[in-house]
């Protein structure tokens, strides 16, 4: 008896994205696509069960949102961060969602001054300084990216590999490992990440100084002015804070999975070949428990977010005037419920971007799991020759 599936629209975008990575990988590895036909399959299937969960494409959409306002919000921004409209008219200050304003800006170009009248629009109200909250929010964005980013790129592998070297050696190696481990998890996150953040950034902020190339590319990748150059130090102390803090997690994990796994016959066969155990941990062991991890990271983002804006709203992480999420709800706390807007659209803003990793977390969980994704596929399929049958009856 023969299945097939009721593809839509979807399904045919999945297979045309499963072909495009193939087609690129074999750019660089000869006749891969004809080798690896079982895995194409396979990363079908996974894109087929990911189109029938709901709640999954609903993450998906909110974190793919959440990248591109990450990439592009400082260019789609109507107005710049460190644009003050309070300076021009003091009615901008904590303006209500809607109102617009005319502003006789002065500004200081070119060593002339310039004087021009504009107006300036407020869908979701200001700030105290009379700030765009969209502009805000979208700059902010770029910051809460780029900070979750770092902290994931950073922290995870190194978590796995101390993770795989400790499940994998065992012994002394082992318990000197684990005991770092255990000494990392015996502190709350917060409070040690609270306790980096107020350390280093006077420690970070002079080598930053020092390196100017460095300082620049912090600067671009943040998307900030030049004059914050001076306010970097507490957003890379915020990062290494949480770098610190985010990595003994995934050793623990990875060690748990590399003890069971290095048990299979398959390592020992790689061993009596004399292969290294470089290559075994990383390039046999790592792929076959790579699923939870994968999982694991998926729902960490969110975590990162919310901890990263959390340590903002306690004056640890970005220093006005640059934008963060956090920093936005813990000035707007001070006027609430008054001036409502600011904690209200911020906050919104943080709770769909940990709302869709944890949607997308939790359906990549079930995806990765052969159990629960054969109960979606068999959802989806069609037996064709019973199908057939019922037609000729």
């Amino acid at each position: 008896m023969q299945e097939e599936y009721k593809k839509g629209i979807l399904d045919r975008l999945a297979d045309r994205l499963v072909d495009l990575v193939a087609s690129f990988i074999s750019l660089f590895k000869k006749d891969w696509k004809r080798k690896n036909r079982s895995k194409m399959e396979e990363w079908r299937l996974m894109l087929y069960a990911l189109n029938r969960s709901p709640p999954g494409l609903i993450g998906l959409v909110l974190v793919l949102m959440f990248i591109f306002l990450g990439i592009f919000g400082p260019r789609l921004a109507p107005w710049d961060y460190r644009f003050f409209p309070s300076l021009y008219n003091p009615d901008t200050y904590l303006a209500p969602p809607g109102s617009t304003f005319t502003l006789n800006v002065t500004e200081l170009k070119n060593g002339q001054f310039i004087n021009y009248v504009t107006q300036i629009h407020y869908p979701l109200g200001a700030d105290h300084y009379g700030r765009d909250l969209v502009s805000l929010i979208l700059y902010g964005a770029r910051v809460s990216f780029v900070i979750s980013i770092l902290v994931i790129v950073l922290g995870v592998p190194l978590g796995i590999i101390l993770g795989l070297i400790a499940g994998y050696y065992g012994g002394k190696v082992d318990e000197l490992i684990m005991r770092i481990t255990d000494m990392f998890l015996a502190f709350p996150a917060l409070i040690l990440a609270i306790a980096f953040s107020a350390v280093l950034p006077q420690r970070l902020q002079a080598f930053v100084s020092s390196h100017a190339l460095i300082e620049k590319f912090t600067i671009w990748v943040f998307a900030l002015k030049p004059q914050d150059a001076g306010n970097l130090g507490k957003l890379l102390a915020v990062i290494f804070a949480m770098i610190i803090v985010w990595w003994p997690g995934y050793a623990r994990i990875t060690r748990g999975s590399t003890l069971t796994e290095k048990e299979n016959l398959y390592v020992e066969a790689a061993r009596a070949i004399g292969l290294s155990s470089r290559t075994i941990m990383f390039k046999h062991i790592l792929p076959n428990i790579i699923g939870p991890i994968l999982v694991y990271v998926t729902l960490d983002f969110g975590g990162v977010v919310l901890m990263e804006a959390g340590l903002s709203f306690l004056g640890l992480g970005a220093t006005p005037p640059i934008a963060d999420w956090g920093r936005i709800v813990y000035d707007g706390s001070q006027y609430f419920p008054e001036k409502w807007w600011l904690v209200t659209f911020s906050g919104f803003m943080i709770m769909l971007v940990a709302l869709g990793w944890n949607l997308l977390g939790d359906t990549l969980r079930d995806i990765l799991d052969p159990k629960t994704r054969r109960s979606i596929e068999f959802k989806v399929k069609k037996q064709k020759d019973q199908g057939e049958g019922d037609e000729n009856a």
